[in-house]
């Protein structure tokens, strides 16, 4: 053994490593050893340290000890085993004898003797060292509590008694002290016997210090613990300073025990002490002369009421794992002692109560916020409160209404107060230089104020509850005070003028009264009895409607009175309810009937607010408000007109126009704000403050784009380009719409991608192209900053998770025709013969030509993941052909059928030409069944996207490479009976003659239209013919031959076709004429459907004449609509025509009359004047001339911006719980409504419930429409919900049909939400020319 090693191992070991290293140790142990209990258990816990301590290695001291091992031994070792290994000696006993021999050697040896003395030396050196430092610390520590623990209120309660410092007072850790005691019984006694106040004050102080050596454990076990109890209360009352300070040290201390009965005990003691001091001591304090904090009584009644807040503080965080006795004693004492009221004496002033003391401390009352928040102690307080303490929120109530009459003074003294109350802190510490910003007096108004804002947080607090409402009413002075009095008295404050200039920070009166109001407001229960009421409302809003119509002579409410306000309203605003009642009041609210004439609700008065200061016309008796202030309460605003009802409550003021204006003013001071000018001194601010304004009108313009109808009104600013800039701008990083909206922008997108408008701005904000790239990144690429650690999974599911987000983004954008349509018309494919691995597709038809039609090599061969990207383009394909206007134009201008013909053909078996079953062709075969296919649940079966469980046949359906399809697939239709032939309908209308058609009429044949809707039909009987649509058919005639004669119904000028063709000479509308014409690719392709239809529910034939006649139909009535029509110059390729879409109204008609043109075209003539005809024949209204210019030229259609924005909301209203699942969703219910009424329910309802649709619109009135999709999206309410969980909701809803639904069985619901909606609904439907 080398002695070198050695020695260089002992010198490394030394006194000033080993002390910091034990130091540190310790300092982390000391928790589990003063929850060992006794020294038994300590030194257990020592002994076997590395066993139960996870942490024990990572000891700095440990460290310290395998390092010098290490460096003693290690060389030693190293040697024994070199010596082994040359001399190649062995052991028959095994590998265990080898090591247990070198270790042998290495003990035995001088190196490890040197080195456990030298550790012993240093480590007991350390020991000594620690130990005489302690009493140095002691004295240090006292100092030290003099200037932290006194009355100097600098930190949030924090229970600083129990910090880790309090191992060095006189009263600390008893670990840390060299004569540890656990004493007996006799010595307990003695120590009681000590404190007892007839012995001298060194005695009782020698007695406590003894206690303090003492664990908290053992003291409360003795049989002595209520003589001990007694010294110690009253040690804390004695005059004598330093005993009195020790015991409440002793008090401190002892809180550190992580025993309840301890904790209970102490606390107690300690609420017992301060009650004492109220109630048998005299007063502490008045309200006349204030209150002197340097003084000693009063500097230690603060001391020990801090003690007892920061244990009322921390106690709420484990005394639910305590026995229910615990909570109750704690809360008992407690409200006892705060209720305690000292006796006012005779002539002299009001006395200061333990609240004030407490309030000085906790000013906003949170202990009572933390007792307050669980289930658990609240039931225990508020039971208290009503049996045996309701003096205490008699008083706060009393209290809080007699500083609200205070204020009312015209010279109140009370801002002052506020102001001295946030400028300075309490504190009486002598020691700080100067005593700088330090309170040492307070004023009774002082006092009073503080007691107030206690007051006011407390009962806030119960307000939010429904026990805690229970209280009131609560009788003041002979009056009884309702929660409507106490919050009005509260909101008064809000109303008066401002006594200062001073910016509010936070103890002002308006912003304490704010902030309990919008906590009132963010809890639903507690709003609907508390805010929701009109005479709360309604004092909130006086200093607006002063600002409208100021009074003479009267001061207006300042800038900050003005926000707060707008801060109350916003959260009013943020929820359902609190909408309502500024909507429709109080009433309005309860009776959930939406009125739009009622003109005095608060939306009125805030929306008249916005519009007049963005349009600087407010009255000019006071400065014009600035931009934070009107940009508030344009925010209120819009979280209204962000709603379907809120925007039909004040479309009326034309604020989206408004808003436009200012922002096109603040966007040209923007532009002067930014262009470089020699430096001004406050330019940099000016500039910051006009670009901020800028950017919230911005913001508030783009929030129309929420609703449709706010869409239209957003694109007549001519600001939907900017607006949706913005929102690109925003939802690529992510952002909330705002700081009360818990979803982002996916909802907004969706809204604005449902028009033609829309989609031409986001393609021009490259919102498309950032889409298409990173869903291409998704599927192709993968992510470059994720970090490959395993190879990626194969996809399982045909659509993977990675990219799942990115294709409900792509069907929401193709979900409308309009907006498809300006994406991809007259668009062509570039099918080039090679494609690289870097082309990337920028557009809709890139993504169209690389993952749907992916028919050549070439493509097939562009794509690293073929099978899965190829499978996400036939899933998005055959959504977007769920829409039948979008199918046509995809078949006429890609042969999509025709390709994927191709594919399936090309996918078969060498040797036999059969086509093979793989995940692709059972796709392409469910597209190409679906395409081909029309009918409703009953009358069409597509085949599964997915193979079966039987092994012997996994996939029952046939593949084809050719039309038509196989004939599994069509079901056998036959006729079925919707009505008893003799039904009283039909009798109804065999007894009418044509003169008496009137509105008498009318009315009856609705009545019995609806009888024997609603009656069970009779399908027993088949019947081929569908001779029940005959009374259907002749119904409609009849109907409508009547409504003409009615003015309300007839809206659009009546039309001689016969007369206008030959007034306007026109050769092409003539039979000769039209007959040379031809119809346009989709139009032809949807005459092929429409007969294919028709001929599958043998209706009519599939001939060339029926096919000749429908023709003939659409070029009548496309030559008819043409001459009503402007010419417009447009940037939409929408506009630029006649209607590119199918007119599929007109197709079922022909289908209901059994393919009889004349008669059908006879009909469309008269129905071409009603109402209804706007909204139920998508072609009618197309670029039409009835309506007004920004209307025809916004491309945007009445069924959209009217019927779908009433479907929203209603729905909101009446099936809430589906109106968030498509806001969840990122989907609207106004796209899926414009989808299935475009074209007419085809698809998606069986024929019978397509002509009762149809025929309920036209006999019952148009908004019918509105009232049938609230009532589909009602019957689906199950399937919605599931479907929005699993995260496919547009999905389901664009490809499902609606199963089970039928018009009759809907119709009682229907007719109540007519009862309710229609005098609002109608009215906006016949104004067509007024949106």
């Amino acid at each position: 053994m080398s002695t070198p090693a050695s020695s260089s191992g002992m010198s490394s070991l030394k006194a000033q490593d080993v002390l910091p290293a034990l130091r540190q140790m310790m300092k982390n142990l000391e928790p589990n050893i003063r929850a060992s209990g006794s020294m038994d258990a300590a030194e257990d816990l020592m002994l076997h340290l590395e066993e139960r301590d996870p942490s024990f290695h990572r000891y700095e001291f440990v460290k310290l000890i395998r390092s010098n091992i290490e460096e003693s031994l290690g060389p030693l070792m190293d040697e024994e085993i070199e010596k082994y290994a040359r001399s190649g000696q062995a052991y028959d006993t095994g590998q265990d004898t080898v090591v247990q021999t070198m270790v042998a050697h290495l003990v035995n040896s001088p190196a490890y003797s040197n080195l456990t003395q030298q550790l012993m030396v240093e480590t007991k050196s350390a020991v000594d060292n620690l130990t005489r430092e302690f009493q140095e610390e002691q004295e240090a520590q006292q100092a030290l509590e003099s200037r932290v623990e006194g009355p100097g209120f600098r930190r949030a309660p924090s229970f600083g008694y129990l910090s880790q410092s309090s191992d060095n007072d006189s009263c600390g850790s008893s670990l840390n002290n060299s004569d540890f005691m656990f004493p007996n019984q006799k010595e307990f006694e003695q120590i009681g016997e000590k404190m007892d106040q007839r012995q001298p004050v060194e005695t009782r102080i020698e007695a406590i210090e003894q206690l303090g050596r003492i664990p908290p454990t053992e003291v409360l076990s003795s049989d002595n613990w209520s003589q001990l109890k007694k010294g110690l209360m009253d040690a804390l009352g004695d005059a004598n300073e330093q005993l009195a300070d020790k015991s409440l040290k002793l008090h401190a201390r002892m809180f550190s025990s992580s025993q309840h009965s301890m904790n209970r005990e102490v606390y107690t003691s300690l609420v017992e002490h301060l009650n004492m001091q109220f109630t048998y001591k005299g007063q502490k304090g008045d309200l006349k002369t204030g209150l002197d904090v340097t003084s000693p009584s009063a500097c230690r009644l603060l001391r020990r009421f801090r003690l007892m807040n920061e244990f009322m503080c921390v106690v709420p965080s484990y005394w639910i794992r305590c026995p229910d006795k615990f909570l109750e004693e704690v809360i008992d004492s407690t409200l006892y002692l705060l209720h305690t009221h000292p006796t006012k004496a005779l002539g002299g002033a009001e006395p200061l109560t333990p609240v004030h003391y407490l309030a000085m401390l906790d000013k906003k009352a949170g202990w009572f916020k933390k007792w307050m928040h669980g289930n658990y102690s609240r039931t225990v307080v508020l039971r208290m409160l009503k049996e045996k303490y309701r003096a205490l929120i008699d008083n706060a109530v009393k209290k809080s209404l007699e500083f609200c009459e205070s204020r009312k003074q015209p010279h109140s003294l009370l801002d002052e107060v506020t102001s001295a109350l946030q400028r300075e802190s309490i504190s009486t510490d002598s020691q700080l230089p100067n005593g700088e910003g330090k309170r040492t007096t307070y004023a009774g108004p002082e006092l009073e104020y503080i007691y107030f804002i206690h007051s006011l947080c407390m009962l806030g607090r119960m307000l939010l509850y429904s026990k805690g409402r229970a209280f009131f009413p609560i009788k003041v002075k002979d009056k009884e005070v309702k929660v409507t009095d106490l919050l009005v008295s509260f909101v008064q404050l809000l109303s008066l003028p401002n006594q200062s200039t001073r910016p509010y920070t936070g103890l002002d009166a308006a912003s304490l009264v704010a902030d309990v109001l919008k906590m009132i407001a963010g809890c639903e229960a507690a709003l609907v009895e508390c805010l929701c009421k009109d005479a709360v409302v309604s004092v909130l809003l006086e200093p607006v409607k002063a600002r409208l119509m100021p009074t003479k002579g009267k001061k207006a409410a300042g800038e900050a009175t003005l926000l707060h306000i707008a801060d109350i309203l916003s959260c009013l605003a943020s929820s359902q309810t609190g909408r309502r009642m500024l909507l429709y009041g109080e009433a309005g609210n309860k009776a959930g009937k939406p009125n739009r004439n009622i003109s005095s609700t608060a939306a009125h008065t805030i929306v008249e607010f916005a519009t007049r200061a963005l349009s600087s016309t407010l009255p000019s008796e006071e400065s014009s408000p600035s931009y934070e202030v009107v940009g508030a309460y344009v925010f209120v605003c819009r979280q209204l007109y962000s709603t379907c009802e809120g925007l039909s409550v004040m479309h009326s003021y034309k604020l989206h126009a408004c808003i436009a204006e200012a922002w096109r003013m603040a966007s040209h001071e923007a532009d002067i704000a930014t262009t470089p000018l020699p430096a001004v001194e406050g330019d940099q601010t000016d500039s910051r403050r006009v670009l901020l304004w800028e950017e919230s009108l911005i913001d508030n313009l783009l929030n129309f784009a929420a609703t449709p109808k706010g869409l239209l009104l957003l694109q007549q600013t001519g600001h939907i380009n900017e607006c949706v800039d913005y929102m690109y701008a925003r939802y690529a990083k992510k952002l909330q719409v705002s700081k009360h909206e818990k979803f982002g922008y996916g909802v907004m997108v969706t809204q604005v991608a449902a028009t033609a408008p829309g989609m031409v701005a986001l393609q021009s904000t490259g919102f498309i192209k950032a889409l298409v790239n990173e869903l291409w990144t998704q599927l192709e690429c993968g992510r470059d900053d994720v970090r490959v650690i395993r190879p990626t999974p194969i996809p399982v599911d045909p659509i993977d998770r990675t990219a799942h987000k990115s294709f409900t983004a792509v069907l929401n954008l193709l979900s409308s025709f309009p907006a498809v349509y300006e994406a991809l018309a007259e668009q062509k494919l570039q099918n080039a013969e090679s494609y690289t691995f870097r082309d990337m597709p920028n557009d809709m038809g890139g993504l169209i030509e690389r993952l749907i039609l992916v028919d050549t090599p070439a493509k097939m061969h562009a794509l690293f993941n073929y099978e899965q990207s190829h499978t996400f383009g036939l899933r998005v394909l055959s959504v977007m052909c769920s829409c039948l206007d979008t199918f046509l134009l995809l078949e006429t201008q890609y042969k999509v059928q025709e390709s994927l013909l191709g594919c399936q053909a090309e996918n078969v078996k060498e040797e036999s030409n059969e086509l093979i079953i793989d995940a692709l062709s059972v796709e392409r075969n469910h597209v190409l069944v679906r395409t081909y296919l029309i009918g409703g649940p009953s009358e069409r079966k597509l085949p599964p996207r997915v193979l079966l469980e039987d092994g012997r046949d996994p996939y029952p359906f046939p593949l084809f490479s050719s039309f038509p399809i196989p004939k599994s697939y069509p079901t056998t239709m036959a006729g079925r009976s919707a009505m008893k032939q003799d039904s009283e309908l039909s009798r109804y209308l065999s007894q009418t003659k044509t003169a008496e058609k009137n509105q008498a009429w009318l009315d009856g044949c609705r009545k019995a239209f609806c009888k024997v809707l609603t009656s069970k039909p009779d399908l027993a009987k088949a019947n081929e013919d569908w001779k029940e649509l005959t009374v259907l058919v002749d119904m409609l005639e009849k109907v409508v031959q009547g409504q003409i004669k009615v003015q309300e119904e007839t809206i659009f000028p009546k039309v001689d076709y016969k007369v206008m063709a030959r007034d306007r000479r026109d050769v092409h509308g003539s039979d000769k004429g039209l007959k040379s014409q031809s119809l346009s690719a989709v139009q032809q392709l949807g005459v092929q459907l429409t007969i294919r239809y028709g001929t599958h529910l043998n209706l009519v034939k599939n001939s060339k004449d029926t096919k000749e006649q429908l023709s003939h139909l659409l070029k009548q009535v496309r030559f008819f609509l043409r001459q009503q029509q402007r010419n417009i110059d447009c940037q939409l390729r929408l506009l630029q025509g006649e209607y590119v879409g199918h007119d599929w109204f007109t197709s079922t008609l022909f289908l209901m009359m059994m393919g009889k043109s004349e008669r059908c075209w006879n009909f469309l003539l008269k129905f071409s004047t009603l109402l209804s005809s706007g909204y139920l024949w998508m072609p009618r209204l197309h670029a039409s001339a009835h309506l007004p210019v920004p209307l025809t030229v916004s491309g945007i259609h009445p069924v959209y911006y009217c019927s779908a924005h009433y479907v929203e909301l209603i729905l909101q209203a009446e099936v809430p719980a589906v109106a968030s699942a498509f806001r969840m969703s990122g989907y609207t219910p106004s796209q899926i409504c414009q989808h299935w009424l475009r074209q007419c329910f085809w698809n998606y309802l069986d024929w019978l419930e397509i002509c009762h649709y149809l025929c309920t619109c036209i006999v019952l009135g148009v908004d019918y429409q509105v009232y049938t999709c609230v009532a589909i999206l009602r019957h689906l309410t199950h399937d919605i919900l599931q479907h929005t969980q699993n995260q496919d909701l547009q999905v389901f809803l664009k490809e499902q049909p609606i199963p089970g639904f039928r018009v009759g069985e809907h119709l009682e619901f229907m007719q109540q939400l007519e009862e309710r909606y229609r005098q609002t609904v109608q009215p906006d439907m016949r104004n067509l020319a007024k949106p």
